[in-house]
């Protein structure tokens, strides 16, 4: 079996962040000259062959990467290859810059007798997140209209889609070499079927009911496999990746680490200063130590002291600020963000704010879990700027006003499909300013600031390949 053969049968596979990759790949050879032509004329075959609107739009993602990434030019023959056309294919058609094919897709309302089966009840949250069910309640409070049974009905109809196996495999066999207390990051067929039956629910509404387009076209987005602007990270780990030892000691052993660290920040880009940091650095069966920090500024009037910081500061790991987001268009490559005031950010107590917040839900893609919400730090700004997130050369710039004050590159930092339920995720990210634009000004009128890192250490063993970890947090606060 050739590279592209198996590049291709890897889109088949539940792992959601195996079917990032091969996307990635394939839409990165759709660039080149070389594949072009032989990459082409695989998906548009896989194309035709899919049996449901949510495997049809992760092909068409395919294409539209390397539109956005590679130069490619797509042909007239793609619009004509989508066999289940839905909301969300028109908009990634339309933004190819191709015209929609009109097709039926056989429409139709679910009917008064229709019996909702327990299967449809007993994969929400189990084998696709709740938020597609919570989004058609939402929908059918306010309407009044039949929302969840209509997707209920859907999903029962495309079971035909594939008969002898509706379901594929089961997450368990996933889990087990981690023992019960693990998370897997899967979209197998049932998702697929549950995202499509999604889908057509919100055709049923625009075409029988009467359902804005708009708004039609607002609640498709949650069926994205990949988040516009995060769609284009490629996995690069950082020169200054920290050493693997010294951060499960005693504090000031992970202290004396995290100054390593930063001493290694500062001889790969001098001037610039790292903002935030998460990733596992060990990972393995019995043993797993996960390292985040974040740096923050303080001002004078604190009314709590410096060796209590890190308690006091404690619930930032579970609460800390969220941007709200916003983009120009579905399918913009670019994300706004405006940052909340100083005000909002500061605790009052200890008069410290932190430098970097987490970006918010809107537009996630579910291929990608893995990075949300801990993963996804972007400089706070103290309201003082509107942000602009976008991607360049595998990695994403954050800019103001045209300025790059920041950058976030991602890596993998595990590669099965299932890791500890305690750790964040597989994968591993660092914000790294540009210079010292990011935090000038904020705070300036509250006088001179001091400087400190948050951070956190989670340590998990075991003394086998299976059972119950053990888990050690620990945190602190270090000033720079």
């Amino acid at each position: 079996m050739d590279e592209l053969s198996i590049l291709v049968a890897r889109l088949g596979w539940p792992s959601t962040s195996a079917r990032w990759w091969a996307m990635q790949e394939l839409a990165a050879w759709l660039g080149s000259p070389a594949m072009r032509v032989e990459t082409e004329a695989a998906l548009f075959q896989l194309l035709r062959s899919r049996k449901l609107e949510a495997e049809v739009i992760e092909v068409l993602c395919i294409f539209w990467m390397a539109v956005q990434g590679h130069g490619y030019s797509p042909a007239l023959e793609l619009a004509d290859s989508i066999p289940k056309p839905s909301l969300l294919s028109d908009l990634l058609v339309t933004d190819l810059g191709l015209p929609i094919q009109a097709g039926d897709m056989g429409l139709k309302e679910v009917p008064n007798d229709f019996v909702v089966p327990d299967d449809f009840d007993g994969v929400q949250g189990v084998d696709l997140p709740r938020i597609f069910h919570t989004s058609m309640s939402r929908l059918e409070h306010f309407s009044g209209l039949p929302f969840v049974r209509q997707m209920a009905f859907e999903w029962t109809e495309n079971r035909a889609a594939y008969p002898d196996v509706p379901y594929q495999g089961d997450m368990r066999h996933f889990t087990l070499p981690l023992g019960n207390c693990s998370s897997v990051h899967l979209s197998a067929r049932a998702a697929l079927r549950a995202i499509s039956a999604y889908l057509r629910t919100l055709a049923v509404a625009r075409q029988f009911w009467e359902m804005p387009t708009g708004l039609a076209h607002e609640e498709s987005l949650l069926a994205l496999p990949l988040h516009p602007t995060l769609a284009l990270l490629r996995p690069q780990r950082p020169d200054w990746f920290p050493a693997l030892r010294g951060f499960d000691g005693d504090a000031e052993s992970v202290e004396a680490a995290i100054r390593a660290l930063l001493a290694r920040v500062g001889e790969v880009r001098p001037g610039d200063e790292l903002i935030a940091f998460s990733s596992p650095i060990v990972i393995s069966e019995e043993r797993c130590v996960e390292v985040s920090l974040v740096r923050w500024s303080q001002a004078a009037g604190s009314s709590v002291n410096d060796a209590d910081l890190a308690a006091y500061l404690d619930a930032f790991w579970m609460h800390g600020p969220m941007f709200s987001s916003a983009a120009s268009g579905p399918l913009n490559t670019t994300t706004t963000v405006v940052p909340a005031t100083l005000e909002r950010l500061i605790d009052d107590s200890c008069q410290a704010w932190p430098l970097a917040g987490t970006l918010d839900y809107k537009r996630m893609g579910y291929l990608q879990h893995d990075l949300y919400p801990s993963r996804l730090f972007f400089p706070t700004m103290s309201g003082l700027h509107e942000l602009e997130i976008t991607p360049r050369d595998g990695q994403l710039e954050v800019k103001v006003e045209d300025q790059v004050v920041a950058d976030l590159c991602y890596w993998n930092a595990g590669w099965g499909p299932a890791r500890p339920r305690q750790l964040r995720g597989n994968c591993g990210t660092a914000l790294t300013s540009r210079g010292t634009a990011y935090r000038e000004g904020a705070g300036s009128e509250k006088g001179l600031l001091r400087e400190f890192y948050l951070w956190q250490v989670r340590t998990l063993h075991r003394s086998s390949s299976f059972g119950e970890f053990s888990e050690t947090l620990a945190t602190g606060a270090m000033f720079v």
